[in-house]
C-alpha cells in the first residue's frame, strides 16, 4: 500500500519530481518555498515551482540534483518519494546500510554508484547550493548600510578604530552576517570616515542656507596632548518652530588665545558657513579674552553664560561655609580611599533597608558638584554616623548643630541648582527663562532671610546675604538686557508678567511694536491700507455700472484705516490680552499653532526665539561622555577629533 508523504500537515499524493526537496505542500493547489517562504500555485504540474527556483534561487541547481537522484531507486515500502529530501537523507542511508526493508535495482546498482554514496552526494550538493544562496554577495547599498552602522560605533560611542582588528569582534561580526566583509582600520579612517564627513558637511551647509537668525555658543578646550581646540555651535528655529542645533566647527588653534585671534577664528568659521549677518547673539563663558573677541573685536551682541555666572555667585558665597565643606570633604575622601570603610557604609545602608549609595566627591571648578556632595552626605547621615563611630580613623567630628546647618544649607542651595539645570537645556530656547529665574532667586533669598531657623544660624544667614548681594552685582540688570527682555516678552508663558520693573516691560513692548511696524512698512501693508478706499485709477477712466458698486463702497468705507504702527500695536495688545499658557507647556508648540493669528510676532520669534542662556551645549562637545570620553579623546590626533566630534553632533541632526 502506498504511503503519502506528509509535508506541513498536508497528506498529498506522491510527488516524484526532485523539485519537492525545496517545497512544502500546503494543499492540493499551493506549495511553500522552503528557502524564501514564498507561496506558489502548482495544481497538477510543477512548472511554476521550477520557474520560481530558476528566477529567485538561481544558485540552487535543481537539475544537477535531479541527475544524481535519478540514479536512486528505492522501493515504495521504504519511502514514497524516489528522490530523498534533505531532511531524510541520514535515515535513508542508515536503512541502506543495515536494513533488509530497502532494495536497489541490481542493474542500476551495477552501472552506477552505491546507493549510500549517491545519497551522500545528493546531500552535499543540496547543502552546497543552499549555502551559496545564504552567503550570496551583499549589494552595494546593503554594504553601505552596514558600514554606516559600523561608523556609528566610532562616532557616537568613541570606540577605538583598531577594534576591527580584534579577533573576538571579527568573529562576532562574521556570526551576525558571514557575507559582510569587515573593512580594515585604514579603510575606515582614510575612506569611510572622510566620505561620511563630506556628506554630513553638505547637509549642514544646506541647513545653514535656511537659517534666518542663529544663536552661537563657543568654547575652548586643551587636550591631554596640549592641543588647543575651539568649538562653535549654532542654534536656530526653523519654519515649524523646532529648535535645531549644529556644530559648525572644531578648529585647531595654533596661536595664543588672545581676543584678536579668537575673533579672527570665530569670523572665519561663520563666513565658511555663510552665516555672516545672521548672528543674533553669541553666548560664551565670562573669560575676558572671549568676551573681548565678541563684543569689541566682532561687535556682536554678547551674553555671558548664565550657568558660569551662577557658578561665580556660589563661589562668592561659599567662603561663608567653606570650613563646613572641608570637614565633609575629609570624611568623603576617607570613604573613597578606604575599601573597608566604604564596604561598612554599604552594609549599613542595606541593613537599614535602603538602597546602597556611594558618597559623592566634589569637583572644585563646579559648584553644583559641591551641592551634590553635601546633598548625598545629608541623605546618608544616619549610616555615616554609625559607620564613622565603628571606624578606627582620625576623622573630623560633626556636631548636631553642624548636621542641621548642612540640612538647611542644602535646602537653601537647591533653587540655585534647579536654576542651573533648567537654564542649561539645549533642545529649547532658554534665554526667556533668565529674568524669571533671577527674580525668583532674589525672592527666595528674601524669603529665607525671614525664616527663624536661618536667622538663628550665622553661617546660613551670612551665606544667603552673600548670595543675594552677588545676584545683585552680577545679574542685577537683566530686565534691561535687550536680548533677554525680548525673548521673555515673546514667551507665551511669561509675556510682560515676568517683569518686576514696569518701565522695562514698556520699553520692550515699544521696541517690539517698532519692529512689527517696520515689517509692515517693508511689505507695503501700510500703503495697501491707505489706498483701499480709493480703488484703481484705471477703473474710473471707463464708465462701468454694476449692482455691486454701492455695496463695495460701503465695505471700503467700513475698512479701518491706520498706520503700520497702529496695526503693530493692535497685534501686540491682542497677544498680551490672551491668557498666558502653563509654564510647563512647550512655548514652541504654542507658537506653531498660533503663527497665523500673530503672523508678525511669529516672524520675530523665529529670529529672536533661538537665544540660549548658556554655552553648555558647546562645552558638551568636549565632555558629553564624561571622563571615559575624555580619556579616549585625548589619545586621538587632532584631525580625527575634529571629524568625530563634528559627526557626533551633526549626523543625527541632519537626518
Amino acid at each position: 500500500m502506498d504511503q503519502s508523504l506528509m509535508r506541513g500537515g498536508y497528506i498529498g499524493k506522491r510527488r516524484r519530481s526532485p523539485i519537492w526537496n525545496f517545497y512544502t505542500a500546503i494543499d492540493e493547489n499551493f506549495a511553500l518555498c522552503n528557502i524564501c517562504r514564498h507561496k506558489l500555485s502548482y495544481k497538477t504540474t510543477v512548472t511554476n515551482l521550477s520557474k520560481h527556483m530558476l528566477k529567485r534561487h538561481p544558485t540552487v541547481r535543481v537539475k544537477e540534483l535531479c541527475r544524481v537522484s535519478s540514479n536512486i531507486q528505492v522501493t515504495e515500502k521504504t519511502v514514497d518519494d524516489p528522490v530523498p529530501g534533505p531532511s531524510r537523507i541520514s535515515t535513508l542511508e542508515s536503512q541502506n546500510n543495515g536494513s533488509t526493508k530497502s532494495s536497489v535495482d541490481t542493474e542500476t546498482a551495477t552501472n552506477e554508484f552505491p546507493v549510500s554514496h549517491v545519497i551522500k552526494s545528493s546531500a552535499q550538493i543540496f547543502e552546497r547550493r543552499i549555502s551559496s544562496y545564504l552567503m550570496k554577495k551583499l549589494s552595494v547599498s546593503e554594504t553601505q548600510k552596514i558600514n554606516n552602522e559600523l561608523l556609528k560605533m566610532f562616532i557616537f560611542d568613541y570606540q577605538p578604530f583598531n577594534i576591527v582588528n580584534d579577533r573576538g569582534f571579527r568573529a562576532f561580526v562574521s556570526a551576525l552576517n558571514p557575507s559582510y566583509r569587515l573593512p580594515s582600520r585604514d579603510t575606515i579612517v582614510n575612506t569611510l570616515l572622510p566620505a561620511i564627513y563630506e556628506q554630513v558637511s553638505h547637509d549642514v551647509r544646506q541647513a545653514c542656507c535656511t537659517i534666518k537668525k542663529a544663536c552661537l555658543t563657543t568654547d575652548c578646550w586643551t587636550s591631554a596632548n596640549n592641543e588647543s581646540f575651539m568649538s562653535v555651535t549654532a542654534h536656530y528655529l526653523d519654519e515649524e518652530f523646532k529648535m535645531n542645533s549644529l556644530l559648525l566647527d572644531v578648529s585647531i588653534l595654533f596661536v595664543p588665545h588672545t581676543s584678536a585671534n579668537l575673533a579672527s577664528e570665530t569670523l572665519k568659521i561663520v563666513e565658511n558657513w555663510n552665516l555672516q549677518g545672521k548672528i543674533l547673539v553669541t553666548v560664551t563663558d565670562n573669560a575676558s579674552n572671549i568676551v573681548g573677541a565678541i563684543k569689541n573685536g566682532l561687535k556682536w551682541q554678547h551674553l555671558g553664560c548664565f550657568a558660569h555666572t551662577i557658578n561665580l555667585i556660589l563661589k562668592d558665597a561659599q567662603v561663608e561655609f567653606s570650613c563646613l565643606v572641608e570637614k565633609v570633604k575629609s570624611i568623603v575622601c576617607h570613604f573613597k580611599r578606604s575599601t573597608a570603610a566604604n564596604s561598612r557604609l554599604m552594609e549599613c545602608q542595606v541593613t537599614s533597608g535602603k538602597d546602597a549609595k556611594k558618597l559623592i566627591q566634589d569637583v572644585p571648578t563646579r559648584w553644583n558638584s559641591t551641592f551634590y556632595m553635601l546633598e548625598r552626605f545629608v541623605e546618608l547621615e544616619s549610616c555615616i554616623r554609625t559607620t564613622v563611630a565603628l571606624l578606627d580613623a582620625d576623622l573630623p567630628h560633626l556636631t548636631a548643630g553642624e548636621w542641621k546647618t548642612l540640612q538647611l544649607l542644602c535646602k537653601a542651595l537647591k533653587p540655585f541648582e534647579d536654576a542651573t539645570t533648567m537654564a542649561s537645556g539645549e533642545n529649547y530656547a532658554t534665554a526667556s527663562l533668565i529674568i524669571i529665574i533671577v527674580n525668583g532667586l532674589n525672592d527666595v533669598c528674601s524669603k529665607m532671610l525671614n525664616s527663624t531657623d536661618i536667622l538663628q544660624d550665622n553661617i546660613l544667614k551670612n551665606t544667603i546675604e552673600k548670595l543675594q548681594q552677588s545676584l545683585l552685582n552680577r545679574l542685577g540688570d537683566v530686565e534691561n538686557n535687550n536680548i533677554l527682555a525680548k525673548a521673555t516678552f515673546l514667551d507665551p508663558r511669561f509675556k510682560d508678567l515676568a517683569f518686576k520693573n514696569k518701565i522695562a516691560a514698556e520699553n520692550v513692548k515699544r521696541q517690539l511694536t517698532n519692529l512689527v511696524a517696520n515689517m509692515l512698512h517693508s511689505t507695503g501693508d501700510e500703503l495697501l491700507i491707505n489706498n483701499q478706499a480709493t480703488g484703481s485709477e484705471s477703473d474710473t477712466q471707463e464708465l462701468k455700472f454694476s449692482f455691486w458698486d454701492s455695496f463695495d463702497q460701503r465695505v471700503s468705507n467700513h475698512k479701518p484705516k491706520g498706520t503700520a504702527s497702529s496695526r503693530a500695536l493692535l497685534e501686540i495688545n491682542r497677544y498680551l490680552e490672551e491668557g498666558i499658557i502653563s509654564r510647563k507647556s512647550d512655548p514652541l508648540l504654542w507658537r506653531r499653532s498660533q503663527k497665523y493669528n500673530y503672523p508678525h510676532l511669529s516672524s520675530l520669534v523665529q529670529e529672536m526665539g533661538c537665544a540660549l542662556a548658556t554655552s553648555v551645549p558647546c562645552e558638551r562637545v568636549f565632555s558629553k561622555a564624561g571622563n571615559i570620553l575624555t580619556e579616549r579623546r585625548s589619545r586621538l590626533n587632532s584631525n580625527k577629533v575634529k571629524k568625530l566630534l563634528f559627526l557626533n553632533c551633526n549626523w543625527k541632526s541632519t537626518k
